[in-house]
C-alpha cells in the first residue's frame, strides 16, 4: 500500500515538468513575427505577433495591427488576459496561421499584454 502511494505521488509530481518540455533545437521552424509575413505563410505556421487590437469583429474575431499591416486574429475567451485591454494595449499573440479559401487569420494560443 505504501509503495502505491509513493508511486502515485512521484507520478503526480513529474506531470507538470513533462508538460513544460519542448524541443527548440535545429529543425524547428522560426516563428513569423509580422502580419505581412503571416499573411504569406503556409497553413499551420507558428507565429508570434506584437502589435495592437484595433477593433472587435465578433465574439472571437479581432482586427490586429502591427507596423506591417492588419489581419484577423481569432481569440477564444479563455485565451484573453485577465486584465482589461483596449486599442492602446500592446500585445504579444502566439498562435498559428489558419489559411482558408478566401482569407488568412491567426488562431491565438496565447495572448500577453506587453509593458
Amino acid at each position: 500500500m505504501k509503495a502505491i502511494t509513493v508511486l502515485l505521488t512521484a507520478a503526480a509530481l513529474s506531470l507538470p515538468f513533462a508538460a513544460q518540455a519542448e524541443f527548440t533545437g535545429p529543425g524547428v521552424p522560426a516563428a513569423v513575427t509580422t502580419v505581412a509575413a503571416a499573411q504569406k505563410a503556409a497553413d499551420d505556421t507558428p507565429v508570434t505577433l506584437e502589435g495592437k487590437i484595433v477593433r472587435q469583429i465578433d465574439h472571437k474575431r479581432y482586427e490586429f495591427r502591427d507596423a506591417t499591416g492588419t489581419m484577423t486574429v481569432k481569440i477564444s475567451q479563455k485565451r484573453l488576459p485577465a486584465q482589461k485591454i483596449d486599442q492602446n494595449s500592446k500585445l504579444r499573440i502566439v498562435g498559428e496561421v489558419d489559411k482558408e479559401l478566401t482569407s488568412t487569420k491567426v488562431d491565438a494560443k496565447l495572448v500577453e499584454v506587453l509593458p
